[in-house]
């Protein structure tokens, strides 16, 4: 079975903070704005299809932070993005249960894999890393 891909967005705001959602389901995690590149879609395209999914917004592309592949071969491709319209809200569905801007020194736990390795990149100013065998967190 392969491993697949996904695709997040780093957004902060004027105020230096970052846009994080909360998953409604299994560990309820809070991570980066994202989710599945589908069959066809590149991760560009995912993540822009995804953060309007996920927080209503439409976001731009301002670069490629990283790719993130964890042990089990799940990549992830984050994108440093802005918003170019809209505010962001919780969507009308069970998936999530949050979304809202946090200061980056006291995100709230549990975090995803992707929100813990890449936002301390993110606010590093780091571009097209790749990190291959992350461990996946507990």
């Amino acid at each position: 079975m392969p491993a697949g891909q996904g695709a997040a967005a780093v957004i902060f705001d004027e105020r230096g903070r970052v846009l994080l959602v909360k998953e409604n389901y299994d560990r309820r995690r809070y991570s980066l704005p994202g989710g599945a590149v589908e069959s066809g879609e590149t991760p560009l395209d995912a993540v822009v299809r995804e953060t309007r999914e996920e927080t209503g917004v439409e976001a731009g592309n301002n670069h490629l932070i990283g790719i993130y592949r964890l042990e089990n071969g799940f990549a992830v491709h984050v994108f440093r993005c802005e918003i170019l319209s809209g505010t962001p809200e919780c969507p009308a569905t069970d998936e999530l249960s949050g979304v809202g801007w946090f200061p980056p020194e006291s995100v709230p736990a549990p975090v995803s894999n992707v929100l813990h390795y890449a936002l301390p990149d993110a606010l590093a100013g780091i571009r097209g890393v790749v990190r291959d065998g992350l461990p996946r967190l507990t």
